[in-house]
């Protein structure tokens, strides 16, 4: 029966609808991206619409019983006109009344709407592109720079400090967004001033893990088959560093583009260099009115900043001083809005006095810079002069963080400075009022920013405080409560919306680890920081970046008596990044043996248990299987005494894996079921692993081994599951160990080539991003299987090659079915000798690891090529062989692949009957007989058992 449509009470102006038991806004059945206050703001104005509404009732209505500045409600306004395009100077929808409040001035019109199936959350939008701010004077300016990125890949506006040109930047990138089908990235570097940082920045904008010693090399290849627009934002303080990327990206001949800004050139070839000059002024003796002043986009800007920030409306008798004003500031709308913001406290005329005789005496103390950067800073300096204690002293302390921070931070820094929460607020106000402070809304929090010039003033100003290293200290601390606040909410938060929110604040820990292991730092307090952070470093895949900042950490533990707890979470994640990269040789062995060392003399017996599954997932994937289940054997036991059920979990899973690999399938399948039963009623477990959450474990084995015993469909639907989940959340590093070494395999064996591409062509755009040394030489192996399959008689070469290096990096795990498949490949293609050596590697390799599941393939595989080789008996002794082993071992699919061979060979020799005897009760035992290429090449099998014709043996 089908769910009648809800109807609602909704607002209806121009294409917009309010609907306001939905908290939403529609423009053309589309939901537009607004807060819960701008819209609680924005229903009191159009039930009220053409009356005026005061600031105070509007504040009372958005936040009942709630203190908060003015300010806010301004923000709030400005979001709202943005979002409404509501356009300066004659207001469509929300005007602006002087000194009192604001009114709605749209013609509004009640209705009834259906809503089924419609929700806000259809309003969250994920972009690294910052939203679009209201640009005034600049549309050619944005033509001409869109026309310019439609024939160069390389294009820099070059201006002074706060002429807009991260404005302008922002604004091509969101009318040029739909020319870049891959997308639109935007790289901040005014986060840092360390220049081997470059790379990495803008690797990370890209989602691209590689080499540190050469990311960009990655981040090349990853933009080599997409179009992306890359914003490079603020080069002018790393200019050597930001271009040395330019120059890369340019040389490679890619379609993607950069477009940076900086305030000199970046000085590489093909650079299209975009000047980007302050806004027109008009001559003070030509302008007589209001009209003709707005002609020019300095004055119409200063109209909109001071109506927006001091309600002022500009009159006929202030256009000259404004004039004035707009020349004496260079046209430099950084500088403008700062000044437009004292319209509340003095008259244009006054203004005009004030600044003109702070900027001539400035001017002359900063001779040796750029005029119109002497301006900017003239003009921050002047507001700066103008701000109580309480403003001056929040904008010193706030230039300690890197990018935008909530308000929490900011009372957090005020509290080092015992400022209340009202004098925080007020003070906050103020800046934000004065422009000296950026905010824009994100959810139902606001968020802050000091803009480049004006940090850069700000942090300079703080070099010259005494409470410039408690400051520093205390920004430390801030981060330090910040990711400790993440470890708690790791285990129950939305995986996206705790990556976006930890992740945005990666700025902050770098900066904060950066001087706690500098000279003056706090080398104890680096080490809880790092040891925080190692979750928010596992979810984003930032491997080598943690694997630095962690042996930076332990570099100093040895000298700290009080934090073996957190040694030993440095160790242990140090021991992981190597494993993930790859480096599964006697120095990772070393790296987990440290680490054990350190858990065991934490008396921490969690910590020490999560050590150990660690170490046991190490020795599973290099191979020592037997070894693992000692471990894990003595970890259980530990865990049943320590009575923690999610660390018993863990443990208990290892061990199916490992035996799973050893072939007791028998044994392992129910107590997969099992734990798999038990997921659904225990807590999260307490282990930070990398991103493979217990539950994505359990299936996965699950999977393998319900295919193995006979069920491929359901085991082939498990798989297609945890894939879909972990793309979902963005768990790339999990997908990516699915598609390895489960999704990949089984989509082989059921022989779904097609299938194979796609989990391949997945791994391979995962690899691009996330870089896992692990998986890079497994993904080669099966794009040169598919390859293959597909004629291509180089792949060969190709599958021996992956081999080989998966054997030098000791990932031996799976090994010998890998030198399995490749031994078949050979001798589809007549390559007997080859072939044979390969399936001895793989049976020596098989005989080291004992990993017995896949002994019968092996095995079977022998008997091919020896059949192939012309002894036919010894082949039908081996697959006898192979034949009681997977019966043992419970490996039904093995068994079936093992019949068929037997099958067609007695065929081949007359003997039909004997192949329906063993064809027919294994045929019959599967409810699925379509889902796999074995089943149907059995059906032809049994079909063929009663033809007189005789087949050939590999048919």
């Amino acid at each position: 029966m089908g769910v009648s449509p809800v109807l609602n009470l909704a607002f209806a102006f121009g294409p917009f609808r309010l609907i306001p038991s939905q908290k939403i806004l529609v423009r053309e059945d589309r939901p537009v991206k607004l807060g819960g206050r701008a819209l609680d703001i924005l229903h009191l104005l159009v039930m009220r619409a053409g009356q005026e509404i005061s600031k105070n009732d509007l504040i009372e209505f958005a936040w009942p019983n709630v203190f908060v500045d003015e300010s806010n409600l301004k923000v709030h306004i400005s979001s709202l006109r943005r979002a409404l395009n509501d356009t300066f100077p004659q207001a469509t929808y929300i005007a602006t009344i002087a000194g009192r409040g604001y009114q709605f001035v749209g013609q509004v019109q009640a209705e009834h709407v259906e809503t089924t199936g419609f929700t806000g959350d259809e309003q969250l939008v994920v972009s690294s592109l910052p939203a679009l701010s209201t640009l005034i004077g600049r549309q050619r300016d944005v033509e001409g720079v869109a026309r310019a990125l439609d024939f160069t890949r390389l294009v820099t506006l070059v201006g002074p400090g706060g002429v807009g040109k991260t404005s302008l930047a922002i604004a091509v990138a969101h009318a040029r967004r739909g020319e870049f089908p891959d997308g639109v990235r935007f790289v901040d570097l005014s986060a840092t001033d360390d220049p081997a940082l470059v790379p990495h920045l803008v690797a990370t904008a890209l989602g691209v893990r590689g080499d540190p010693a050469d990311l960009i090399s990655a981040v090349v290849e990853h933009l080599r088959n997409r179009r992306i627009l890359v914003v490079l934002d603020s080069c002018e303080h790393l200019l050597h560093a930001a271009a040395a990327v330019a120059a890369r990206f340019v040389e490679a001949k890619i379609s993607s583009c950069l477009l940076a800004t900086s305030r000199e050139p970046l000085g590489v070839s093909s650079e299209n260099v975009q000047r980007v000059e302050p806004l027109a002024f008009p001559p003070r003796a030509e302008v007589r009115s209001v009209n003709e002043a707005l002609a020019y986009p300095s004055v119409a800007l200063f109209a909109l900043r001071a109506l927006e920030t001091a309600d002022y409306r500009l009159a006929d008798e202030d256009t000259c001083a404004v004039a004035s004003l707009c020349e004496a500031l260079d046209g430099l709308p950084l500088a403008i809005e700062i000044v437009a913001a004292k319209l509340d406290h003095f008259s244009p005329t006054e203004l005009l006095n004030s600044v003109g005789a702070r900027l001539s005496e400035l001017r002359n103390e900063l001779e040796g810079a750029h005029s119109r950067h002497r301006t900017i800073w003239a003009t921050l300096d002047w507001s700066y002069q103008l701000l109580s204690t309480q403003e001056s002293t929040i904008f010193r302390l706030l230039s300690v963080f890197t990018g935008s921070f909530e308000w929490t931070d900011v009372t957090g820094m005020a509290r080092l400075v015992q400022y209340d929460p009202y004098q925080t607020t007020v003070a906050l106000g103020g800046l934000v009022s004065k422009s000296l402070l950026s905010v824009e809304i994100d959810g139902e929090q606001l968020r802050y920013r000091l803009l480049e010039s004006s940090r850069s003033y700000a942090a300079e100003r703080l070099l010259q405080d005494s409470q410039a290293q408690a400051a520093q200290r205390h920004h430390a601390q801030i981060v330090l409560s910040m990711f400790e606040r993440s470890e708690a909410e790791w285990a129950w938060a939305d995986n996206r919306v705790w990556r976006a929110r930890y992740e945005a604040r990666i700025g902050d820990l770098r900066k904060a680890l950066d001087w706690c292991f500098g000279d003056a730092g706090d080398a104890s307090l680096g080490v809880a920081l790092a040891a925080s952070a190692v979750l928010v470093w596992n979810e984003q895949s930032s491997i080598f970046e943690q694997l630095f900042q962690v042996e930076r950490a332990l570099n100093y533990c040895a000298s700290l008596t009080d934090a073996p707890r957190r040694t030993a979470a440095l160790a242990s994640s140090r021991a992981w990044c190597m494993s993930l990269i790859g480096q599964l040789h006697s120095g990772t062995d070393d790296a987990w043996e440290i680490a054990l060392n350190y858990a065991q003399r934490s008396g921490d017996v969690g910590q020490h248990l999560s050590v150990i599954c660690g170490h046991a997932h190490f020795l599973i994937w290099t191979g020592r299987l037997e070894q693992s289940v000692d471990v894990l054997d003595s970890a259980i036991r530990v865990a049943v005494q320590y009575g923690d059920r999610g660390l018993l979990f863990d443990a208990e899973w290892l061990h199916a894996l490992a035996e799973m690999h050893l072939g007791k399938l028998l044994e392992v399948r129910p107590k997969l079921e099992r734990l798999a039963e038990d997921l659904t009623h225990q807590s999260p477990s307490t282990i930070a692993r990398y991103q493979l959450e217990p539950y994505l474990g359990i299936n996965i084995t699950l999977a393998f081994t319900t295919w193995l015993t006979g069920q491929p469909a359901r085991s082939l639907s498990i798989t297609e599951e945890m894939l879909l989940k972990t793309g979902q959340s963005d768990q790339l590093m999990a997908q990516s160990t699915i598609l390895a070494i489960v999704a990949m395999p089984l989509a082989l064996w059921s022989g779904q080539i097609d299938a194979l591409g796609q989990y391949s062509a997945t791994l391979g755009r995962n690899l691009d991003r996330e870089n896992l040394a692990v998986w890079e030489p497994v993904h080669r192996f099966y794009a040169s299987v598919i390859r293959n399959a597909r004629g291509d008689l180089n792949a060969l070469d190709e599958m021996r090659s992956s081999i080989d290096v998966i054997v030098r990096a000791r990932s031996l795990l799976r090994t010998p079915m890998h030198l399995g498949v490749l031994a078949e490949a050979l001798l589809a293609r007549g390559k007997l000798v080859d072939a044979d050596d390969a399936v001895e590697w793989g049976l020596k390799l098989q005989r080291q690891s004992k990993e017995n599941w896949c002994l019968p393939e092996l095995l079977r595989v022998k008997a091919g090529i020896m059949a192939a080789l012309g002894e036919r008996v010894q082949a039908r002794k081996m697959l006898a062989s192979a034949l009681r082993k997977a019966v043992a071992i419970g490996a039904r699919s093995l068994q079936l692949r093992i019949v068929n061979d037997i099958a067609q060979m007695a065929i081949a020799a007359g003997n039909k009957k004997e192949a329906v005897d063993l064809l027919l009760p294994v045929y019959e035992s599967y409810a699925e007989r379509a889902s796999t290429e074995d089943l149907k090449r059995c059906a032809r099998l049994l079909a063929a058992s009663t033809s007189r014709v005789p087949i050939p043996l590999q048919g």
